[in-house]
């Protein structure tokens, strides 16, 4: 039977926040119209426009249910404000949220569901970016099952193809940072606040890898779907860095995730490959993605840059 799983099970949603407040407006209500949602904690990264206005008139606006404002004095990043989200929450599981990304309306019925009768530490749904000013409901229906012929995750980069095609649920060594957990169970792992500075590349990410390195199961189904505004929808505020800055702390930060988890996870995968050579190639690729113009060598050698 539907929603047997789920029964009695309550989550506390947790959003981290910084000059978003022209965001959260679009779509908190997304997240308040949630089934399951006793709780939605706001935490403000030490911002200066009207956050707190935005998150009071939902408070009025949606009286059923609890919710917590909490800011820091000054800015700590976003590890810090979801572990002082965990700290503060009350209900068994945490539903993490984006202060820019909307959530289909069955998301929590869907991956508690998932979560419990799967037997899984964490589940999400699926992650993508929408068109400017696509409703969440035509951006799905445009989605569907994915976009592209690409496997869900590279192992080379320890990326995640959010529009990769596949049906159901797969599983994988983290997905995105929209997912749905047991507070116990993210209290007992922390939160490591290492991420704290420049764009926070892999911050939501480092917990869930620590999960699976021990042997924990992490889940993407198909079967719902969060859609992220699109880039030009949301150009100031959060985590934007300029680019020099944005690819220096992605591998900055990527050799530090590398260094911790790259091994244990491809030993799991009963797949070849060491740390060294992954950073090496991580940073390789990285740089010609922020930079294409160092490809140049390789391009003429082959004949394709003229």
């Amino acid at each position: 039977m539907e929603g047997a799983c789920v029964q009695n099970s309550m989550i506390s949603v947790i959003i981290p926040t910084f000059n978003r407040a022209y965001t959260l407006s679009k779509v908190l209500d997304s997240f308040y119209g949630q089934k399951f949602v006793r709780e939605v904690i706001i935490v403000d990264d030490g911002s200066s426009d009207d956050t707190a206005s935005v998150v009071r008139e939902f408070s009025r606006r949606h009286l059923t249910i609890n919710t917590l404002y909490i800011k820091n004095i000054r800015r700590k990043g976003a590890p810090f404000s979801r572990w002082r989200g965990l700290l503060a929450a009350t209900q068994e599981y945490i539903l993490f949220g984006d202060d820019d990304g909307f959530l289909e309306d069955n998301y929590t019925d869907v991956c508690l569901e998932k979560l419990k009768c799967l037997r899984a530490d964490i589940i999400s749904g699926r992650h993508f970016y929408r068109c400017p000013g696509e409703s969440v409901a035509t951006a799905v229906a445009r989605f569907q099952c994915g976009l592209k012929d690409v496997e869900p995750f590279d192992f080379r980069f320890f990326y995640l193809n959010t529009d990769a095609k596949f049906d159901g649920d797969i599983e994988l060594p983290f997905t995105h940072a929209i997912f749905v957990a047991r507070r116990k169970l993210l209290l007992s792992q922390g939160i490591d606040a290492f991420y704290r500075m420049g764009n926070g590349f892999r911050e939501e990410s480092d917990v869930q890898a620590k999960i699976y390195s021990s042997g924990g199961k992490i889940i993407m189904t198909n079967d719902t779907h969060s859609v992220h505004m699109h880039p030009s929808e949301a150009p100031r505020g959060g985590q934007r860095i300029a680019r020099p800055a944005a690819f220096f702390w992605s591998v900055y930060f990527t050799f530090y995730f590398f260094k911790k988890y790259y091994n244990s996870i491809m030993e799991r995968q009963g797949k070849k490959g060491r740390f060294p050579k992954g950073i090496m190639i991580y940073g390789i690729y990285t740089a010609v993605a922020y930079y294409p113009v160092l490809a140049r060598p390789y391009l003429m050698l082959k004949g394709l840059w003229k």
